[in-house]
């Protein structure tokens, strides 16, 4: 009896291991074979939650009521794209008041009162998320809200890319970088570029960069660049991505591996796009417990860019290194980069540490000529009251 019921369980074990190696063989055939089974596993789009049914309600998912409006934004390919604009923490106070207690009564009245905000914005912040799940995912939320409190005068204008979320169309790398500037046009003809700092999140930091490629070819320069989370690129990406170990069998036949690199279709080669970006400020993020994105993606696109930079200006400046509060900030003061190391975020939670947004306003005291005047924390509830304002003087000191 007990020798038949081991047998049987014998058996189905291999059964079941037998049909886990065929799925993963034709996971790698595809791979190999197919691009757009290779899209599905880049940007995990299919993966849409929370549900893309109330993402014109931008309140269902924890943003202030009246703080934010839904947006369509359209591609030159003719894609529509959902999107939000997240007022800054100074202007939702203002626009509250403009409702004069609910009495606004028809929706283009208040789209006129966000148009005319965004338009007088000090500080604008285009926002690009990572793969899996849409916008309205609770840490870009949490992100968003983090970023108000940092930069008190912040609009936050975010999409969701095609295929994500309630945008239409299929993602490819190309496509996304034509979502990225439909969302970069769609600000620019409220507000100028000098006033629109491009962020990326994990996937968002290959968008952020191409987008920023893209602009400085043309002699188009944004204020700033914020990457929390890069990498250097998705060949590289997929080899080392912890989240998805791929190719971790074939990490004993190295030539396995390069050639699954050759057959990648969506590359977002962060390394080479970076050479280009001129002397666009650029702010890294990164921690020590991300558990998808090894430290050293980030490690390498800082010493990278440093070096470039360094040949462009023929520069020898070392690099600084300060211990601050939960990290450490690496800074190159001539090339126009900082790196700061988090010890304890991980992946998805870096602006929940406090420090990594004080380091963010003083990056931008440092490179942006915008000087914070006055920060104010009240209890729990963090009540900010700040205003950025041209700074001319070119030297600043720095309290870290």
């Amino acid at each position: 009896m007990l020798f038949h019921l081991f047998s049987a369980l014998i058996t189905t074990t291999v059964v079941l291991l037998f049909i886990l190696l065929l799925i993963y063989t034709i996971c790698l055939v595809l791979f190999v074979l197919s691009p757009t089974f290779q899209s599905y596993l880049v940007f995990l789009h299919w993966l849409n939650y929370p549900s893309s049914d109330q993402l014109d309600q931008p309140e269902c998912f924890g943003l202030q009521a009246f703080s934010t409006r839904h947006i369509w934004v359209r591609t030159r390919d003719n894609v529509k794209l959902g999107g939000w604009h997240i007022l800054s923490r100074q202007s939702i106070k203002k626009l509250i008041s403009s409702f004069h207690a609910f009495e606004i009564e028809k929706d283009d009245q208040s789209e006129t009162l966000f148009e005319q905000n965004l338009k007088s914005s000090e500080l604008i912040i285009l926002y690009f998320h990572g793969q899996l799940g849409n916008r309205g995912k609770e840490n870009r939320v949490l992100t968003y809200k983090s970023l108000q409190i940092a930069l008190p005068i912040a609009d936050v204008v975010t999409i969701d890319y095609r295929g994500f979320g309630d945008s239409e169309g299929f993602p490819t790398e190309d496509c996304l970088l034509i979502d990225a500037r439909a969302a970069w046009d769609w600000i620019l003809e409220r507000a100028p570029a000098k006033k629109i700092i491009i962020y990326g999140h994990s996937l968002g930091t290959g968008v952020a960069i191409r987008l920023a490629r893209q602009l400085s070819d043309e002699g188009i320069t944004p204020l700033a660049i914020i990457l929390e989370s890069p990498f250097t690129c998705i060949p590289e990406l997929i080899a080392s991505f912890r989240r998805l170990p791929f190719l971790r069998p074939f990490t004993k036949w190295p030539a396995f591996i390069d050639y699954f690199k050759e057959k990648m279709e969506h590359r977002f080669n962060n390394m080479e796009h970076m050479k280009h970006l001129n002397d666009i400020p650029i702010l890294i993020i990164h921690s020590h417990k991300d558990d998808d994105i090894p430290l050293s993606h980030s490690v390498t696109l800082f010493q990278e860019i440093i070096d470039s930079r360094q040949i462009k200006h023929r520069n020898i400046e070392p690099t600084f290194m300060k211990f601050v509060r939960e990290g450490t900030l690496y800074t190159q003061h001539d090339v126009k980069i900082w790196y700061l190391q988090s010890l304890h975020a991980a992946h998805n939670n870096a602006h929940g540490w406090e420090f990594v947004g004080d380091k963010l306003r003083e990056f931008l005291e440092e490179f942006c000529d915008y000087k914070v005047k006055e920060i104010k924390n009240v209890s729990s509830n963090i009540s900010i009251k700040s205003n950025l304002s041209s700074d001319t003087s070119s030297n600043k000191s720095k309290n870290l």
